[in-house]
């Protein structure tokens, strides 16, 4: 019964999706971050409210991307 439904009505498969889901998310949010240090970096008083506007962003964004995949249903 590797692939059923476990104790609270999930199987394997579900979790196995919701983890690659993650790993996606995840990577997702790793290279926004890189785009918005790079933004910090850069000479202009724009760019760097950019950068930090979108780090804000990402940290909202992220929060609730995974929250939607790990919620129970």
């Amino acid at each position: 019964m590797l692939l059923g439904p476990g104790k609270n009505g999930r199987g394997l498969v579900s979790y196995l999706v919701r983890s690659l889901c993650s790993l996606v998310l995840i990577l997702l949010l790793f290279q926004g971050m890189v785009a918005a240090f790079h933004l910090l970096n850069l000479p202009s008083d724009r760019a760097v409210a950019e950068g930090a506007g979108l780090l804000i962003g990402l940290v909202l964004a992220g929060f609730v991307a995974m929250r939607l995949v790990w919620r129970r249903r």
